[in-house]
């Protein structure tokens, strides 16, 4: 009668001790309770501090720059300080991406695509793209030309608005001013694709896209920690979502990929599409090729590619509000480099460094409240010290590197000044890392601080933007979640008088 109850007590006090073991010499950081490991310790600080950044911030302030995790069946190391980051990033056996439900369920049970893949399938994939957008505009004298032109369309949609207000000005919210605008820039090489700032279907899309991103975190979310609440709590746990608007993106990518395939003409390829359907059909095709491939790459660079733009950008206007002696340093420096006859374009940028400082100080503000795409240790492993067990996700908190006040001094300060030397030269310090380190380092960077320059150049080349009349300035507070957001704000939007 008690040998079952004895044998169950045994196996649970079994099941107890080695859940909440920590492995030797594993990075400092909370308790591991069963099941839940550190989870309720990082929900409590999470709450607390507002973010899932500040939270891990603490956690490095109490346990040093690498810090040890564990929320539910998941190992975390949490990256804090420049050294370990740089140490981390600069490794082959860092290289891996992390599995599971949450990084395999986006793309229908398999991993695929290019962000959350890794070793050989990752590296010829990556090639692929790479080579076939540098063809398409990424990266060439065609990649401005494009952003130049959508750049263009930018700047005549706000004078638009403008003018219908009889030149009094209007009011627009700018936090999600840019988001088709960016895609564009993008999408015209992977699709051909140009999408009206008006059109409907991506309008909702982008709706579900920003609803997902407040509500998942780099690092997963519930369903992906806890795997059985896919089947307890699909809703709660935010599977059912998730699946959802996967769907729907899959969905729309999709049926531009059919009107590809129905029009291709494998000589004369017209964007990337072309180019991997081509390939698909070629006999240099490797197995890691595929048409369900195909469609992660898009599903990646269409949720992936414009929204750090958009959000560095939402970040760019919300402190040239704030700090309006910046905007007019900004648009002295157009006006004298590029005047008021003509837009901006890539060739002006090597002599407007204070627009180019302009950019880093964007990007600083947006990645310093974000983390790295989180890494899988490929093998049993070191880090400063500390062992790091094969599989454990890793992740770089970069607000450890762009807003250490250690280095940067008044980091909350917006001031571009700072990548600015002494004889007027764009300086870049090493602890500028918003864009990673070596091969996994952001595909997209040329073409983010290509579309950050010459959209923000080109709206200060026409117009001022001012907080509205009677508003309160705008909060640096943000909306947590995979990357944070600024909080919805206005801006008074008037033309410039011509001088």
């Amino acid at each position: 009668m008690w040998l079952p109850l004895l044998m169950f007590l045994v196996i649970l006090g079994l099941f107890i001790y080695y859940d909440t073991r920590k492995p030797k010499k594993f990075p400092p950081g909370p308790a591991w309770l069963p099941i839940l490991g550190s989870a309720l310790e990082v929900s409590k600080l999470r709450k607390q501090t507002g973010y899932l950044y500040r939270a891990t911030a603490e956690l490095a302030r109490r346990y040093g720059p690498v810090v040890g995790l564990k929320v539910g069946k998941d190992r975390q190391v949490v990256l804090y300080g420049y050294e370990a980051i740089r140490d981390m990033l600069s490794r082959e056996e860092f290289d891996g991406r992390p599995q599971g439900p949450f990084y395999e369920t986006r793309t229908w049970g398999k991993r695929r695509g290019v962000l959350l893949t890794d070793e050989e399938f990752w590296q010829d994939q990556r090639r692929f793209v790479l080579r076939h957008l540098k063809e398409f505009g990424f990266g060439r004298r065609t990649m401005g030309d494009l952003v130049e032109e959508e750049s263009g369309q930018l700047v005549h949609a706000f004078r638009k608005r403008v003018m219908s207000s009889k030149n009094s000005g209007v009011v627009m919210s700018m936090h999600d001013a840019f988001g088709v605008y960016v895609l564009n820039t993008l999408w015209s090489m992977m699709a051909g694709v140009r999408y009206s700032h008006s059109d409907s279907e991506l309008k909702k899309l982008q709706g579900l896209l920003t609803e997902l991103f407040a509500n998942i975190d780099m690092v997963g979310c519930l369903f992906s920690q806890f795997p059985m609440l896919r089947f307890l709590a699909p809703e709660l746990s935010g599977y059912k979502q998730f699946i959802y608007i996967h769907q729907r993106v899959w969905e729309f990518l999709k049926a531009e990929l059919d009107k590809h395939k129905a029009t291709l003409r494998p000589e004369e390829p017209r964007d990337f599409m072309d180019a991997y359907l081509t390939m698909l059909s070629s006999d240099q095709k490797k197995p890691s090729f595929s048409e369900s491939q195909l469609l992660a790459i898009c599903m990646d660079m269409f949720m992936a590619g414009s929204e750090t733009t958009t959000k560095s950008l939402g970040f760019c206007f919300l402190y040239l509000l704030l700090y309006p002696e910046v905007q007019r340093r900004a648009q002295a420096e157009i006006d004298a480099v590029v005047g008021r006859d003509r837009l901006p374009s890539l060739n002006d940028r090597p002599k407007m460094p204070y627009m180019e400082a302009i950019v880093l100080e964007s990007v600083r503000m947006f990645m310093g409240r974000t983390f790295s795409i989180p890494h899988r240790a490929l093998k049993d492993t070191e880090l400063q010290g500390y062992y790091i067990p094969k599989d454990t996700m890793v992740i770089c908190n970069f607000n450890g590197t762009l807003m250490d006040k250690k280095f940067w001094g008044d980091p909350d300060i917006f001031r571009p000044d700072r990548f600015i030397d002494e004889k007027g030269s764009v300086v870049i310090p090493d602890q500028y890392t918003p864009f990673g380190f070596g091969k996994h380092r952001c595909m997209g960077e040329t073409l983010a601080k290509s579309n950050v320059f010459l959209f923000t150049a080109s709206l200060l080349q026409n117009f001022n933007f001012s907080i509205p009349p009677g508003s309160p300035p705008p909060t640096t507070e943000a909306i947590d979640g995979v990357t944070p957001s600024p909080k919805p704000f206005k801006a008074l939007v008037t033309l410039r008088a011509v001088e």
